[in-house]
């Protein structure tokens, strides 16, 4: 037996040839001439299959991956390794040299190749949507039964922005399509409704408040064979603010702390702090307002009574006084507020 391409004897062969024969004419690994690489020009998505795939590699890392995965190596072929160098571009197509080296039949082998790499610059369908102004979701930031405050809509605005900030670096549609200032307060547009509403339970973890969703039907994707919705988030934040003075089972108290979860109050009467949950929010009554609160002077004072002067009227009110206030001595100045024509002296918070 004898190689027919070398004439050599006594050796393995492989169909009719040597090893080294055998190598020599072997390809190493099939290569494309033309392949295309579709990008999104906006976010640098890369199109796979019939999908759209978030990356963030540099395209020529990109291109590199996509020709690795359209080569097929040689069936006899081992330890390939690609070298991939673009030579030139002439617009949207981008020439490659690909220098591949590998064994077959452990012989060392080199192989040089060159193609053309189509660069489809696209825009993906996220994109797409939000160039669009497309929305799934509106939240609508309200007070209840009251005008919002510059501060709070300042605030809110504040929350919204970090809070997508976060969101966007793992959902590209948690951006807001439109703000909108109206009489009643305002309306945030956003891409997700995910994301809307973990951005609507931030604004109730940070400020209190109530939220509510309505969906409504805006159609029907057909493709998907299912219903397509857009979400309104009704946030209303609370009828009092910190300071003020609500009326709890008959207990007047100054509300010092409002977050998600509760409102915290300074029980005039007790001076006890008590902590309501939202639950109890339809039976709360405001009976003053913080800026109420005036400056008055104490007069006289005995173990038992502690006398001030109305803050209005000058006239002498007799107050029973509370360990809260055993420091108190005739002549300094006290906080004091008016509550159903009752005085009330306020503790220091």
């Amino acid at each position: 037996m004898f190689c027919i391409e070398c004439g050599k004897e006594n050796v393995e062969l492989y169909k009719g040839r040597c090893s080294s024969c055998f190598a020599s004419g072997n390809k190493l690994i099939n290569i494309p001439s033309d392949i295309t690489v579709e990008f999104c020009a906006h976010c640098s998505s890369i199109h796979v299959g019939d999908k759209w795939v978030e990356n963030k590699q540099p395209e020529e890392e990109i291109i590199a991956e996509k020709i690795v995965q359209e080569s097929v190596p040689d069936e006899n072929a081992d330890d390939i390794v690609l070298e991939i160098e673009p030579i030139n571009q002439k617009g949207a197509i981008l020439e490659i040299l690909v220098k591949a080296s590998g064994t077959v039949l452990q012989v060392p082998i080199k192989r040089e190749f060159t193609l053309n790499v189509k660069l489809n610059k696209n825009v993906c369908p996220e994109c797409s949507k939000h160039a669009s102004g497309y929305y799934e979701a509106v939240l609508q930031l309200r007070g209840d039964k009251r005008p919002l405050d510059p501060d709070e809509i300042t605030k809110a605005d504040e929350i919204i922005k970090n809070s997508l900030e976060k969101l966007f670096r793992k959902n590209r549609m948690a951006y807001l399509a439109q703000r909108v200032e109206i009489k009643e307060g305002v309306d945030y547009y956003f891409g997700s409704f995910k994301a809307a509403r973990k951005v609507s339970n931030a604004l109730k973890d940070q400020m209190g408040g109530m939220i509510g969703e309505s969906p409504r039907l805006m159609g029907r994707d057909k493709s998907a064979g299912k219903d397509l919705y857009r979400i309104w988030i009704s946030f209303r934040l609370p009828f009092f603010h910190n300071g003020d003075f609500i009326l709890h089972k008959k207990h007047a108290g100054q509300i010092i702390d409002i977050n998600g979860k509760r409102i915290l109050i300074h029980d005039l009467k007790t001076m006890n702090k008590i902590s309501l949950s939202w639950r109890e929010y339809s039976n709360l009554e405001m009976v003053a307002q913080g800026e109420d609160v005036k400056t008055t002077t104490v007069t006289s004072k005995t173990p038992t009574k502690i006398q001030v002067l109305h803050p209005e009227t000058y006239q002498p009110i007799d107050l029973d006084i509370l360990p809260e206030f055993s420091d108190i001595n005739i002549g300094d100045q006290v906080k004091v507020v008016e509550i159903l024509e009752k005085i009330h002296i306020l503790p220091t918070i």
